[in-house]
């Protein structure tokens, strides 16, 4: 029997079934160890180097397919990931090399534009490097992001351990992030430090080569060509702009679906997200097209 008042609502929880997607991944690891070298194994790189790490490797780069640019500039790093998510090309990896540099970079530039007081040059660096990660995993590639390791200190300056040193909140935006050593001159070894992922149990150590990747992960989604996807068109982002202002909800809203899309602006959306935050306030509204406000 129904109890007065209650209605019949249909369960949005579904059972889960494996999937495969593209890997994300970030690597971190001592200097010297061969991060960059780790990278250059993938094939069709696009490598954004920060350090100038991939210099004395262009025959190895131009073997796999690969490119590099060269930039400490995080800005100049959003155009470009927003250039391979609308343009079509042929790279299936993109690779940034060192997070490390472009993120203390960032922070440098937030504390002369913002200053220090309560640690806002590291809450907008915080905002920016998130915006950048959040486009990067819309990508329909594999993500690498390297980083250099630093020390973790406990009570009475005791040594604890290792763990990255870049934004520290980076590891939960990836599916699996591995520690990189090297045992001698021409090998690599990996120990998984956080994993979603079943064939990369945690704590799990391998050498790091590109086979060795094949035989835990599909080579499918590791190789395949990447599919492109249309942003948000400026007429889009003025029509939310008005609507957005109809409503007494309408800026909680926008954020809502901002958070939904794992974008930070509008101006991140694609042109499907935007079309959707549009339909929910037409129909708010009452009316039949945005015109219909004239």
């Amino acid at each position: 029997m129904q109890r007065k008042g209650v209605h019949n609502m249909a369960l949005r929880a579904k059972k889960p079934t494996a999937s495969m997607r593209r890997l994300k991944l970030m690597i971190w690891g001592e200097s010297g160890t061969g991060k960059t070298t780790a990278v250059m194994q993938m094939k069709k790189p696009f490598i954004i180097d920060t350090e100038r790490g991939t210099e004395n490797y262009y025959k190895e780069i131009n073997k796999v397919g690969g490119v590099v640019m060269h930039t400490t500039d995080i800005f100049e790093v959003i155009e470009e990931i927003k250039k391979l998510s609308t343009e079509k090309h042929d790279f299936c990896t993109l690779s940034l090399d060192s997070s490390t540099i472009l993120y203390y970079e960032l922070l440098e530039m937030m504390e002369e534009k913002h200053g220090t007081e309560f640690g806002i040059h590291f809450r907008k660096a915080g905002e920016v490097f998130k915006r950048m990660i959040n486009l990067m995993m819309r990508l329909d590639m594999n993500i690498i992001i390297t980083a250099h390791s630093k020390v973790m200190y406990g009570d009475n300056m005791k040594k604890i351990g290792d763990t990255f040193d870049t934004w520290k909140r980076i590891d939960y935006m990836f599916d699996l992030v591995l520690q990189l050593k090297k045992v001698t001159p021409t090998k690599r070894y990996v120990t998984v430090k956080k994993t979603r992922i079943e064939k990369f149990p945690d704590g799990d150590t391998f050498e790091w080569t590109y086979d060795s990747l094949k035989e835990r992960y599909s080579q499918t989604e590791l190789e395949r060509q990447a599919d492109t996807i249309t942003v948000v068109t400026d007429e889009q982002l003025a029509e939310i702009e008005v609507l957005s202002t109809k409503l007494a909800e309408g800026k909680d809203f926008v954020d809502k679906c901002l958070r939904k899309a794992k974008v930070t602006q509008p101006a991140d959306l694609t042109t499907e997200q935007a079309q959707l935050m549009i339909d929910h306030f037409i129909k708010s509204l009452g009316l039949e097209t945005v015109g219909a406000m004239k």
